[in-house]
Protein backbone atom coordinates (compact mmCIF):
# COMPACT_ATOMS: atom_id res chain seq x y z
CA UNK A 1 0.00 0.00 0.00
CA UNK A 2 1.32 3.55 -0.97
CA UNK A 3 0.66 6.60 0.31
CA UNK A 4 -1.57 7.79 -2.06
CA UNK A 5 -3.66 4.47 -1.02
CA UNK A 6 -3.46 5.76 2.38
CA UNK A 7 -4.84 9.17 1.44
CA UNK A 8 -7.55 7.60 -0.23
CA UNK A 9 -8.18 5.34 3.14
CA UNK A 10 -7.69 7.79 5.42
CA UNK A 11 -10.91 10.17 3.36
CA UNK A 12 -12.92 6.72 3.10
CA UNK A 13 -12.46 6.81 7.06
CA UNK A 14 -13.24 10.99 7.16
CA UNK A 15 -16.59 9.66 5.22
CA UNK A 16 -17.12 6.74 7.62
CA UNK A 17 -17.45 9.42 10.34
CA UNK A 18 -19.13 11.70 8.61
CA UNK A 19 -21.77 9.57 7.97
CA UNK A 20 -22.16 7.96 11.76
CA UNK A 21 -21.94 11.32 12.56
CA UNK A 22 -25.42 12.06 11.06
CA UNK A 23 -27.50 9.18 12.17
CA UNK A 24 -30.00 10.30 14.55
CA UNK A 25 -30.98 6.42 15.42
CA UNK A 26 -30.09 6.12 19.41
CA UNK A 27 -26.31 6.11 20.74
CA UNK A 28 -26.48 2.45 21.05
CA UNK A 29 -26.29 2.50 17.07
CA UNK A 30 -23.31 5.00 17.07
CA UNK A 31 -21.76 2.99 19.81
CA UNK A 32 -22.22 -0.05 17.59
CA UNK A 33 -21.14 1.94 14.80
CA UNK A 34 -18.09 3.12 17.03
CA UNK A 35 -16.76 -0.44 17.71
CA UNK A 36 -16.31 -1.16 13.77
CA UNK A 37 -14.59 2.46 13.73
CA UNK A 38 -12.07 1.69 16.13
CA UNK A 39 -11.10 -1.62 14.50
CA UNK A 40 -10.27 0.25 11.21
CA UNK A 41 -9.07 3.30 12.56
CA UNK A 42 -6.35 0.53 14.69
CA UNK A 43 -5.66 -0.85 11.16
CA UNK A 44 -5.01 2.86 9.78
CA UNK A 45 -2.22 3.03 12.65
CA UNK A 46 -0.79 0.03 11.53
CA UNK A 47 -0.75 0.36 7.61
CA UNK A 48 0.42 3.79 8.43
CA UNK A 49 3.18 2.68 9.87
CA UNK A 50 4.19 -0.10 8.37
CA UNK A 51 4.06 1.76 4.53
CA UNK A 52 6.43 4.40 6.32
CA UNK A 53 8.81 2.20 7.01
CA UNK A 54 9.02 0.02 4.48
CA UNK A 55 8.94 3.34 2.34
CA UNK A 56 12.05 5.02 4.00
CA UNK A 57 14.06 1.42 3.57
CA UNK A 58 13.02 0.95 -0.34
CA UNK A 59 15.83 1.82 -2.63
CA UNK A 60 17.96 2.82 0.11
CA UNK A 61 18.89 -0.88 1.35
CA UNK A 62 20.30 -3.53 -0.20
CA UNK A 63 17.35 -6.30 -1.24
CA UNK A 64 17.77 -9.17 1.79
CA UNK A 65 17.42 -6.38 4.10
CA UNK A 66 13.98 -5.02 2.42
CA UNK A 67 13.08 -8.44 2.30
CA UNK A 68 13.32 -8.73 6.14
CA UNK A 69 11.56 -5.65 6.61
CA UNK A 70 8.67 -5.87 4.97
CA UNK A 71 8.45 -9.17 5.84
CA UNK A 72 9.03 -7.97 9.80
CA UNK A 73 6.55 -5.26 9.79
CA UNK A 74 3.88 -7.13 7.60
CA UNK A 75 2.39 -8.33 10.62
CA UNK A 76 2.68 -5.84 13.37
CA UNK A 77 -0.49 -5.30 15.11
CA UNK A 78 -1.33 -3.42 18.44
CA UNK A 79 0.24 -0.24 18.07
CA UNK A 80 -0.31 1.31 21.00
CA UNK A 81 2.32 4.08 22.20
CA UNK A 82 4.92 1.62 23.41
CA UNK A 83 4.82 -0.69 20.57
CA UNK A 84 5.84 2.07 18.48
CA UNK A 85 8.33 3.27 20.34
CA UNK A 86 10.00 0.40 20.47
CA UNK A 87 9.64 -0.42 16.92
CA UNK A 88 10.75 3.09 15.77
CA UNK A 89 13.61 2.47 18.45
CA UNK A 90 14.75 -0.96 16.26
CA UNK A 91 15.07 1.33 13.21
CA UNK A 92 16.43 4.69 14.80
CA UNK A 93 17.37 5.21 18.50
CA UNK A 94 16.33 9.39 17.82
CA UNK A 95 13.25 8.46 15.85
CA UNK A 96 12.21 6.72 19.08
CA UNK A 97 13.48 10.10 21.15
CA UNK A 98 11.39 12.13 18.97
CA UNK A 99 8.04 10.14 18.69
CA UNK A 100 8.24 10.28 22.93
CA UNK A 101 8.74 13.95 23.08
CA UNK A 102 6.65 14.96 20.58
CA UNK A 103 3.62 13.28 21.43
CA UNK A 104 0.80 14.43 24.10
CA UNK A 105 -0.37 12.96 26.46
CA UNK A 106 -3.58 13.21 25.01
CA UNK A 107 -2.52 11.25 21.91
CA UNK A 108 -0.69 8.85 23.48
CA UNK A 109 -3.98 8.13 26.03
CA UNK A 110 -6.11 8.08 22.74
CA UNK A 111 -3.88 5.47 20.74
CA UNK A 112 -3.88 3.17 23.26
CA UNK A 113 -7.35 3.56 23.83
CA UNK A 114 -7.94 2.32 20.33
CA UNK A 115 -6.19 -0.09 20.66
CA UNK A 116 -7.26 -1.37 23.97
CA UNK A 117 -10.60 -0.99 22.61
CA UNK A 118 -10.15 -3.13 19.45
CA UNK A 119 -8.95 -6.04 21.44
CA UNK A 120 -11.85 -6.07 23.89
CA UNK A 121 -14.15 -5.87 20.86
CA UNK A 122 -12.16 -8.66 18.80
CA UNK A 123 -12.33 -10.87 21.88
CA UNK A 124 -16.03 -10.18 22.70
CA UNK A 125 -15.48 -8.58 25.78
CA UNK A 126 -17.49 -5.84 26.86
CA UNK A 127 -16.44 -1.88 26.07
CA UNK A 128 -17.85 1.07 26.35
CA UNK A 129 -16.63 2.80 23.36
CA UNK A 130 -19.19 5.82 22.37
CA UNK A 131 -19.17 7.54 19.11
CA UNK A 132 -17.52 11.00 20.93
CA UNK A 133 -15.17 9.19 22.17
CA UNK A 134 -14.00 7.18 19.06
CA UNK A 135 -13.67 10.82 17.06
CA UNK A 136 -11.83 12.34 19.47
CA UNK A 137 -9.55 8.97 19.30
CA UNK A 138 -9.69 8.90 15.68
CA UNK A 139 -8.43 12.61 15.48
CA UNK A 140 -5.33 12.13 17.73
CA UNK A 141 -4.60 9.15 15.46
CA UNK A 142 -4.18 11.31 12.61
CA UNK A 143 -2.25 13.03 14.11
CA UNK A 144 -0.08 10.45 15.06
CA UNK A 145 0.34 9.14 11.62
CA UNK A 146 1.23 13.04 10.99
CA UNK A 147 4.01 13.29 13.31
CA UNK A 148 5.23 9.56 12.52
CA UNK A 149 5.44 11.19 8.46
CA UNK A 150 7.66 13.86 10.25
CA UNK A 151 9.98 11.39 11.71
CA UNK A 152 10.49 8.03 9.48
CA UNK A 153 11.87 10.00 6.22
CA UNK A 154 14.86 9.91 4.70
Amino acid sequence: MSLYKLNIFERQLDNLFAQVSTIDEGEETKAHLSRYLCVRTSGYLENVTRILISNFCDGTSPQPISNYIVKRTKYITNLDFKRIKNLLSEFNVDWSIEFETSITDQQKSSINSVVSNRNSIAHGNNDSITFRDMSQYYNDTKEVCELLKNIIKK
